[in-house]
């Protein structure tokens, strides 16, 4: 399957030409708009509405609310006449019941086909800690826009395997490593969606540079300092064989891979055979209109 990228300086497009596609597709993607809702079903969260609403706020474009920001960046994707759309995590700053009906609502005035993986964000109270038990505790809250599973979840558009991981933790587990190879094998062309950028040389330096630590899945140099702050653990077996999944002839199919996570836009080749893109944060007004064309 011969797949081809066009570069261009904008960071708000991605151009892919894949060889047997039926038609042009425009699949739109968003990620890290950090919104902070809530009401009275989650009391204990209420103070971080106001608090990280504000926070955010001095950042966004003209010192709007980030909900404000997202209805205007569906809007501007509706006006590109979608196929799709993606949302790769920390649309919400926690998991507050209004955070995910404010996301569910912007999911259907798109009125297309939809895909969420959550971030490290998304299921995480700030009151509360950081770990897999609250992931978990809070999952079931996003069953509604992840069809059930927030752990994996693929559809198919137009003979496009569109794919989610949840990598949130820095790791993703064997049975999500086994449901990414086989989506994989089902031979059609496909893009994944993950919340953390894949660890690629390219991506590092800027990563270090803003962060102060290399938060990217697969990463390999870690401090103990580092991990400790973060709240991150050396990577799992399984985590390496995921990282390396994707660079080899099993992912000859995989047209690019789109994440956030780190707040700025990025977009290279890695291994061999594919292509990551980050996407600039939501909340600075950041999206992603991601066109395929057939390959002649």
């Amino acid at each position: 399957m011969h797949i081809e990228h066009e570069l261009t300086s904008d960071d708000d497009k991605a151009t892919i030409l894949i060889e047997g596609l039926v038609r042009d597709l425009r699949i739109l993607h968003v990620t890290d708009s950090h919104m902070a809702e809530g009401d009275d079903r989650d009391p204990d969260a209420l103070e971080h509405v106001t608090i990280v609403g504000g926070r955010f706020a001095e950042r966004t474009p003209g010192g709007v609310p980030a909900q404000q920001v997202f209805r205007e960046t569906l809007q501007r994707g509706k006006e590109q006449t979608l196929d799709a759309a993606a949302f790769t995590g920390d649309m919400i700053h926690f998991p507050s019941y209004r955070g995910i009906e404010v996301i569910a609502e912007g999911m259907a005035e798109l009125g297309v086909p939809t895909l969420y993986t959550l971030g490290n964000h998304d299921w995480h109270f700030p009151h509360l800690p950081w770990n897999n038990e609250t992931r978990a505790e809070h999952y079931p809250r996003f069953h509604s826009i992840t069809d059930g599973n927030p752990t994996c979840h693929a559809i198919e558009v137009e003979g496009v395997r569109l794919i989610t991981i949840d990598n949130s933790n820095y790791q993703v587990t064997a049975e999500q490593v086994a449901f990414l190879r086989e989506q994989l094998g089902k031979g059609q062309p496909s893009l994944l969606f993950i919340h953390i950028p894949i660890c690629i040389e390219s991506l590092v330096p800027a990563v270090m540079e803003m962060w102060k630590a290399p938060i990217m899945m697969g990463a390999q140099t870690w401090t103990a300092k580092q991990q400790q702050d973060w709240l991150v653990r050396d990577n799992d077996l399984s985590t390496l064989d995921g990282v390396a999944l994707l660079e080899t002839e099993a992912a000859a199919g995989l047209a690019g891979i789109f994440c956030g996570h780190v707040h700025f836009a990025h977009a290279d080749a890695y291994g061999d055979c594919g292509f990551q893109y980050v996407t600039t944060p939501g909340f600075e007004g950041g999206y992603r209109v991601i066109r395929l064309l057939p390959w002649r």
